[in-house]
């Protein structure tokens, strides 16, 4: 019930806040901006006749046969030159289940940051608080996607992540950061006694077309004072051939311990590929080729324990009725070693799905 209100508030506010919010100056040299964003969806799933959560292992567009909101933000945003400070609010499917081990309160929120420039050049950031995740280059927000659904090796790291960050940036090409985290994708603290989480991020933009991106996290991703080791890797390059064609090649790449303590780690690995081709500025079209390989379920869990090895090919197609109103439609094919997506009596091998949204920012 919180939930459904909680969406009619949010929904109801990206339509009646209006730009205007955004030129209110509540201290001397602030600027305070109100922004939002909604994102209604519908997808059905050919393993699944009846409504209900889709796939465990989906944390987006996991209802079927169901007109839902995946994710509706309001964000606040009070900043100068030197200072920023990010609070921002959401709700829906999404949050329902990313967000599962959190607190009833601290699920709802997916921003409260504040970001401090060091130095008059402003080439030193100082972040505290909860930020989004400094890996991957798919976001919750549809906007920032090439395709509409997110890809198993984004559905499978973290999107958010709480804690401190360097962030250190000495020209247009370079940025280096360093992070000190709760753990894998969590707002609540851990035990003290735990081992803490590091991050690092490198990011290279030789020029307009080209960027590189290299993020690490190590530590620890259990909440007890005696958890396994995590050493996560994700890699990505984009590339801008000309005006219409653009390309995106990532890999990530885990290891964990096979216990506390233990010499022996489990791998898994992800690689992906997508291709974007734009008509003009109002309709594009993606496709995407995809990995996952999770043997051991360290990321992943499967009924029965059959080791998540899945490859998967999706087509969409987008339309920007307004630059700030998109619509968007998506045929989708998982393809597993063995049964793991689940259906209305047994388990299959494969996944297919016909997904469509419509979404707003302001």
């Amino acid at each position: 019930m919180f939930v459904k209100k909680a969406t009619l508030i949010i929904v109801f506010g990206l339509f009646s806040l209006k730009l205007s919010a955004q030129d209110w100056n509540i201290l001397p040299k602030f600027k305070f901006t109100v922004s939002g964003y909604s994102e209604a969806y519908f997808v059905s799933d050919f393993n699944r006749s009846q409504k209900g959560d889709r796939q465990s292992f989906y944390f987006n567009y996991n209802r079927n046969k169901q007109l839902e909101f995946n994710q509706s933000i309001l964000k606040f945003n009070l900043s100068n030159p030197k200072i920023e400070m990010n609070f921002a609010v959401h709700t829906g499917t999404y949050v329902q289940d990313n967000y599962a081990i959190e607190s009833k309160f601290s699920k709802h929120i997916l921003e409260a940051n504040l970001n401090v420039a060091l130095n008059n050049n402003k080439t030193v950031y100082f972040s505290v608080g909860v930020m989004p995740s400094h890996i991957g280059f798919e976001s919750t927000v549809a906007f920032d996607n090439w395709n509409l659904t997110r890809s198993l090796l984004a559905e499978q790291s973290p999107y958010y992540e709480t804690g401190f960050k360097l962030t250190y940036r000495p020209n247009q090409k370079y940025e280096f950061a360093t992070l000190f985290l709760n753990g894998w994708q969590k707002i609540n603290p851990l035990n003290f006694k735990a081992v803490r989480s590091f991050g690092t991020q490198l990011k290279f933009i030789p020029n307009a077309n080209v960027s590189f991106n290299w993020s690490l996290y190590a530590g620890s991703e259990s909440r007890g004072v005696s958890s396994e080791f995590r050493l996560f890797n994700n890699f990505y390059s984009q590339i801008t051939l000309n005006k219409k064609w653009r390309m995106l090649a990532g890999f990530d790449l885990g290891m964990q311990q096979k216990y506390p303590k233990a010499n022996a780690y489990n791998f898994w690995f992800s690689p992906i590929l997508i291709s974007q081709y734009s008509f003009n500025d109002k309709l594009k079209t993606a496709i995407r080729f995809e990995h996952y390989q999770d043997k051991k379920n360290v990321i992943v869990s499967t009924l029965g324990s059959s080791p998540f090895i899945v490859s998967g090919l999706s087509l969409n197609a987008d339309y920007f009725i307004l630059p700030n109103f998109l619509f968007r439609m998506e045929l989708r094919g998982l393809y597993g070693s063995s049964n793991v997506f689940q259906s209305d009596a047994n388990l299959l091998k494969n996944n297919r799905f016909f997904a469509t949204s419509m979404a707003y920012k302001f």
